[in-house]
């Protein structure tokens, strides 16, 4: 009975991560929500071999997983596209192992789960590495699990870690997206597409443009940059900024619509973030403007940068 329970929760597990995908969008919880599919077939046809393919596809599903969010939180490590070729080292493990040297198995199976977790805590994202601890956790557990398969109590902790891994992956895509309506309205003033900075902007520009700035507006599209208040975005939540900047983009080109997404106090944004994570953000942001014909408008000059960075910066706007 209680496999059945453990069972059923998993696939909860797998609906609400399914779900949370139709509402934000972000890819990796679709490799999440495939991957907690994946493991809770054997509550529903016990046996080890069952549990073994089950844990091969999640290792598997959650490698990829964690690389696409890393991408998504705009947090990834070097040769992080190469690294998704090394999550077919669980079904080789899987393949080549498994039965006959059942322990081997299990330990290529854990150390697969373990190494996406330390990836997630290499990145540096204060909700990706709780991820990643949550994960060698789960891993070092699923290694027990295998080892004393029938032991109901690693079982059970496995469970329950599992259970916890997802809410976090949930709170983490939740806290990082947007959901909601735009109100899309034309900008009559002509820019041309990509990244410009100006000293100040018009309020054609502010009435009818996605706006993260300092100063809280009532205006529509307006989104307060702050760290005292609920209502307002984290300067530090850049990937929610740029989930922001990009659903509007998308919108925008829906309704026939130029977009125009204007950046008030970028200044603050590299002080809280630093200076190669906003370029990095900003670049991003960039692609994304040239590929919906939007304009990103960055309000003040560049005069607190020192002469590299404004090189850098500069080069944005080529």
């Amino acid at each position: 009975m209680i496999e059945l329970i453990f069972g059923a929760a998993f696939l909860v597990s797998y609906v609400l991560l399914f779900y949370n995908y139709h509402l934000t969008g972000r890819k990796a919880l679709v490799y999440y929500a495939l991957a907690w599919f994946s493991l809770s077939i054997h509550f529903f046809v016990p046996g080890e071999s069952v549990y073994a393919v089950g844990l091969a596809f999640f290792a598997f599903l959650i490698w990829l997983g964690n690389i696409r969010a890393s991408d998504e939180l705009l947090c990834p490590l070097r040769y992080s596209r190469e690294l998704r070729y090394f999550s077919v080292i669980p079904i080789a493990g899987l393949i080549f192992l498994f039965p006959e040297h059942s322990i081997a198995s299990f330990a290529v199976l854990s150390a697969s789960v373990m190494f996406s977790g330390i990836y997630l805590i290499l990145t540096g994202n204060g909700d990706l590495r709780l991820m990643g601890l949550l994960e060698i956790l789960f891993a070092a557990t699923s290694f027990l699990r295998g080892y004393y398969f029938s032991n109901s109590y690693v079982g059970l902790v496995e469970a329950l870690l599992a259970f916890v891994l997802s809410y976090v992956s949930i709170k983490t895509f939740l806290d990082s997206s947007f959901i909601g309506e735009f109100e899309v309205m034309d900008v009559k003033t002509e820019l041309k597409p990509g990244v410009v900075m100006l000293g100040s902007v018009s309020e054609d520009i502010f009435e009818g443009a996605l706006v993260f700035s300092r100063q809280r507006r009532e205006f529509p599209n307006w989104f307060w940059i702050t760290k005292v208040s609920d209502g307002g975005i984290s300067p530090t939540n850049l990937p929610k900024i740029l989930d922001i900047a990009v659903k509007f983009m998308k919108r925008a080109n829906e309704h026939g619509k130029r977009p125009v997404i204007v950046i008030d106090g970028l200044e603050y944004l590299i002080l809280e973030n630093g200076f190669s994570a906003v370029i990095k953000f900003l670049a991003t942001m960039r692609d994304y403007a040239l590929l919906h014909n939007a304009t990103i408008v960055i309000v003040g000059d560049d005069s607190f940068l020192d002469e590299r960075e404004r090189k850098i910066l500069r080069k944005l706007f080529d």
